[in-house]
């Protein structure tokens, strides 16, 4: 993420065209008495005590409360750094740790900075009083404002505004379900916040400074060793240590490692144990020097793997709630509360969240024209009753669930590919205006309600912008369209041509190849071409492999049949093997037969849950259409 300030020095009279016209005389007069050193606020006559105002750079500066509480002015703090006023028509944007002001857009030159002093946020007063309209008077250390308030003084603030007054003022950031704490980078920005707030980068706007944090769960105590060892997982390509030692400092023990790339970059990594966690603090900079990485000792040796709920100088950053969060995945219009043990699987292209205790995905197609989520959910059921073998499905249910924008057909099952092991799957089919939307969860039968329990939460949580998707997505086909689409693939080398299903996806697609193979729901099929055997052979020689290879026997190999069969006007060899020890037991069928000297094997395995009259015909159906063509 990249950020540029632009600083423009406009002049005194600008400025004050940029202030909005005086309120009328609604407004309430107000007349505000302060000075320099002293920690004495007059508001109307109403005096407080205050942080003593102070000069920087000859600029007065005064608490931010000064401005909120007097004037009235609506106030949102972002990241923990950018403050915006609001007074009536008037916003004012400060920075702390930049020089420059926003007024209405504008922006301002300061001579000096908004800054967090003894835990409370000063900021530069001339500038603010002046975009008010407001009039200031000096007389030495006094000061007097004359102006109005607020025409609303609740402007800004509220609960639909975030960053209210109770985040003005703090000098450090933590996260309570975590339990950390620590000064907070001041001259950073918080760049990326993972879903659950288990990884945190805070950044410079230029990027050549950096601080990272990332807890990670350990089921028990690491050794030095094994810390150490962690925190190189997080070493890039070209990072190599110059410092490894054993830190004990203000009662707390951690490991401590110091780096450098090849890039340009120094880190210091400090690693602490607590909690069953491992908490990873680090800090880079780009620099030719090491020396560089002590603008950042008073940061990192502040880190505590605690966090102090009473330290109202802590702003709680958690995005953990009674052990949920939300992840949102703008590009798909989607948000759902999960478990924090849950993650997004950043490699899928469509959401997908896994855990140890289930699994989501969640995919958008188009709706077909008088299409519905009944008629979807029925399609749905009778290709489950056609892909698995009846004793390898039990206990369908259909039923609804309520989503955010509105009820959702389910088809739930539970399934097993070994008889063994037993999962249970919810297909969830939701329509609306012209998309489908299906998510699919599933979970290991463990004998509890926890699967169950978990599917409620979860999906019921499910939030999806309509409008969004309906702007930005158009038409999808879903894999239901591709399997009636059929694409012939030809190869000129071997002599040979094939009609697949276009919803099949080819690890190895080279026709001119002597392998090809392609994936399929349940299992793979593929075609090699070439041996030392003749099709004639093949019974004889997988018999023998079945009796004689310890792998085979291992893996529970019989032969199930053996025939022949007719394929392009030859005749194919067929021999069906079953593996039984596997994990997942499979069928493999081999089919073999001679052309013009070469022996042709067509292969295809299912899991042996889904070796089904159906399955099989559709497989048996695309090897009918090969045929040679020399």
């Amino acid at each position: 993420m990249k950020k540029k300030l632009l600083a423009l020095l406009i002049t005194a009279c600008m400025l004050f065209a940029l202030a909005p016209a005086v309120a009328g005389a609604a407004a309430e007069p107000l007349e505000i008495k302060l000075a320099i050193g002293s920690p004495t606020l007059s508001v109307n006559g109403a005096t407080s005590t205050i942080q003593k105002p102070f000069k920087s750079n000859g600029t007065t500066m005064v608490p931010l409360s000064v401005i909120t509480k007097a004037f009235g002015a609506g106030l949102k703090l972002e990241k923990n750094k950018i403050i915006t006023l609001s007074y009536n028509k008037t916003t004012v944007v400060l920075t702390i740790g930049s020089k420059t002001v926003k007024v209405n857009g504008g922006a301002v030159a300061l001579a000096a900075e908004p800054k967090i002093v003894n835990s409370v946020t000063m900021v530069p007063l001339r500038v603010i009083v002046s975009a008010f309209g407001a009039t200031l008077n000096l007389s030495g250390n006094n000061i007097t404002i004359k102006g109005f308030k607020a025409e609303s003084a609740s402007t800004g603030t509220g609960n639909n505004t975030s960053g209210i007054d109770s985040d003005a003022g703090k000098t450090k950031v933590g996260d309570s379900y975590y339990g950390w704490s620590m000064n907070y980078p001041s001259d950073l920005a918080l760049a990326d916040q993972s879903d659950n707030g288990s990884q945190l980068i805070w950044t410079s706007v230029a990027e050549d400074r950096s601080i990272y944090l990332a807890i990670e769960e350990i089921d028990q105590a690491y050794t030095r060793q094994e810390v150490r060892d962690h925190i190189q997982e997080y070493f890039n390509e070209t990072e190599f240590a110059v410092e490894s030692t054993t830190v004990n400092a203000g009662g707390l023990s951690y490991e401590k490692t110091v780096s450098r790339d090849r890039n340009g970059w120094y880190f210091e990594y400090h690693a602490f144990q607590a909690q069953n966690r491992i908490y990873l603090i680090a800090a880079g900079v780009k620099s030719d020097s090491r020396d560089d990485l002590n603008a950042y000792k008073s940061m990192l040796d502040s880190f505590k793997p605690s966090f102090p709920s009473g330290d109202k100088s802590v702003k709680d950053i958690t995005r953990v709630k009674d052990g949920f969060y939300t992840a949102v995945d703008k590009d798909y219009g989607l948000a759902v509360k999960l478990p924090v043990n849950w993650f997004r699987d950043d490699k899928s292209a469509n959401p997908t969240f896994v855990s140890e205790d289930g699994f989501m995905d969640f995919q958008i197609s188009s709706l077909a024209p008088g299409d519905t989520a009944e008629a979807w959910l029925d399609r749905s059921r009778k290709e489950l009753e056609n892909e698995f073998q009846s004793d390898y499905v039990r206990s369908t249910n259909e039923s609804t669930i309520q989503l955010a924008d509105g009820p959702a057909q389910v088809l739930s099952y539970e399934y097993s590919w070994d008889k063994k092991t037993w999962y249970k799957e919810y297909e969830i089919f939701f329509v609306s205006g012209t998309h489908k939307y299906e998510a699919n969860f599933f979970y290991k039968i463990d004998g509890t309600t926890k699967g169950d329990t978990l599917y409620n939460q979860i999906v019921g949580s499910l939030d999806i912008d309509i409008a969004f998707v309906e702007k930005n997505f158009s038409e999808l086909d879903d894999t239901d369209a591709l399997n009636d689409l059929t694409v012939t693939k030809t190869s000129k080398t071997y002599g040979y041509s094939i009609t697949l299903p276009q919803s099949w996806y080819g690890s190895k697609k080279d026709f001119e190849a002597d392998e090809v193979e392609y994936g399929m729901p349940y299992g793979s099929f593929g075609i090699s071409v070439g041996g030392e055997l003749a099709a004639s052979d093949y019974p004889q020689a997988i018999t023998e492999a079945v009796g004689t290879d310890p792998d085979l026997k291992k893996a529970g190999a019989t032969v199930l049949s053996s025939t022949t069969t007719t394929i392009g006007g030859a005749t194919a060899y067929k021999i069906a093997v079953g593996l039984d020890n596997l994990d997942i037991p499979q069928v493999i069928t081999y089919l073999a037969l001679d052309h013009n000297g070469k022996t042709y094997l067509l292969t295809y395995t299912l899991d042996k849950a889904a070796y089904t009259d159906a399955n099989r015909g559709k497989i048996e159906g695309v090897i009918n259409t090969f045929k040679f063509n020399n």
